[in-house]
């Protein structure tokens, strides 16, 4: 039989907790990113490979001023700016 000094399972805690996070995180950038181009191909039509590559590697940061671009964006190439 193994014992789980307590050090240990406060790591292990700390570690699930971590990831748990950190998959959050992934999976709401994931979900911003398909948002946004769900509203590009609403608006412009649609989105080329480069386009959605672009959307998919950006980060949390870049995804929420480019959603916020599309509000005043005339051309796909103005959701990008700033």
């Amino acid at each position: 039989m193994s014992y789980v000094m307590i050090a240990e399972r406060r790591g292990i805690a700390k570690g699930l907790e971590q990831g748990l996070e950190q998959g959050l995180e992934q999976g709401q950038v994931k979900g911003q990113a398909d948002l946004l181009l769900r509203q590009i191909q609403r608006r412009f039509g649609a989105v080329d490979a480069a386009v959605e590559q672009r959307i998919r590697a950006a980060g949390a940061d870049d995804l929420e001023t480019w959603s916020l671009n599309i509000v005043d964006a005339t051309t796909l190439e103005d959701v990008f700016r700033g």
